[in-house]
């Protein structure tokens, strides 16, 4: 594809890439902002069941952060 001045599919490609950084990035905040949440809460519930789900709350977030990094895949290169 030859450069042209002004070309917006150009402008758009390069920022496709950074939109998904940012939105990878958005997302391991909000992963690693409930899961702090649901640990904190946990700690201050009194009934014993979330502290039981205490004990899968590390693999389940250490899934979830597996999964955003498939966002920019560019990224994991």
């Amino acid at each position: 594809m030859s450069k042209k001045a002004y070309d917006a599919k150009l402008l758009l490609e390069s920022l496709k890439g950074e939109g998904l950084e940012i939105a990878e990035e958005s997302a391991k905040i909000l992963v690693n902002g409930i899961f702090g949440w649901l640990e904190e809460s946990a700690t201050l519930s009194e009934t014993p069941y979330d502290d039981m789900a205490m004990i899968i709350y590390p693999q389940l977030k250490k899934l979830a952060l597996e999964k955003i990094e498939d966002i920019n895949k560019a990224d994991n290169e």
